[in-house]
């Protein structure tokens, strides 16, 4: 009996997982949810900029905070309006509670059609030659010829990895969406219902759960940020955005 609630705790997950897959469409769900979190952290970070908070690393890193907090918001905003759909289940308790219609275990899913945008850049490298002194063929020049290359590769590589580590992040969040929508749903519905009916029953608060599922992406994702800022302000002291990057870039070249 002890190990009666792990196990419907995990059949009910796969069961909610199917019906979310075939009839939710998580994966667009949460790429809405990704696509609205971006955007806070985008908002905090050009409001703590005009703020005075000019250090890149640690003004990206603030932001992703912002950011993380929107996305716990939203997915407390998300459970609370698809809760109703998932109220009933099987009592397993074999006590009728008061209001129960069936005994059957009936869910119904709602779906929804979000779409997500996404953004692009391009960086144009410089089309003039690199002027040195000297022979073209003597090792100064050639050495000098080198680390002006490397400079200019550098900073487009930089802001390569910054966009990279947030679309990593947000294609695994989206991929992963059917397995935490329905954690979510079990530990912040189900479970609860269940523990009316069964005392001692071990139940889990879908904070938690969600915490679990998603603090270490963004924290790994909000630490690569964070170091391209860094980088980025080694390379360019003055600047205080990635836009004066770039321009400090094209003014070096």
């Amino acid at each position: 009996m002890s190990t009666f609630p792990r196990f419907h705790r995990h059949h009910e997950i796969r069961r909610i997982r199917g019906d979310l897959e075939r009839d939710g469409f998580p994966r667009l769900q949460m790429m809405l949810l990704v696509t609205l979190t971006g955007a806070s952290g985008f908002v905090a970070s050009y409001i703590l900029l005009h703020a005075g908070f000019v250090e890149m690393w640690l003004r990206y890193l603030a932001s992703f905070g912002v950011a993380y907090l929107m996305f716990l918001f939203l997915l407390w905003l998300w459970l609370r309006i698809r809760a109703e759909d998932y109220t009933d289940f099987p009592d397993i308790s074999g006590i009728p509670s008061p209001g129960s219609g069936s005994s059957g275990t009936c869910y119904s899913g709602k779906g929804g059609d979000f779409g997500g945008g996404g953004a692009s850049s391009s960086f144009d490298a410089p089309s003039e030659s690199i002027s040195i002194i000297g022979d073209s063929g003597s090792p100064v020049g050639d050495a000098l010829g080198t680390v002006a290359e490397a400079e200019e590769f550098a900073i487009p590589l930089g802001i390569l990895i910054l966009l990279g580590a947030m679309l990593f992040s947000s294609l695994f969040m989206i991929y992963s969406a059917p397995v935490l929508f329905a954690e979510l749903l079990v530990d912040g519905v189900l479970s609860a219902s269940l523990y009316r009916r069964l005392r001692g029953l071990e139940t889990r608060h879908w904070l938690e759960t969600a915490l679990r599922r998603t603090a270490l992406p963004f924290a790994l994702t909000a630490a690569i940020v964070s170091a391209s800022g860094w980088g980025m302000a080694l390379y360019a002291p003055e600047a205080h955005s990635i836009g004066d990057v770039i321009s400090h870039s094209k003014r070096g070249s």
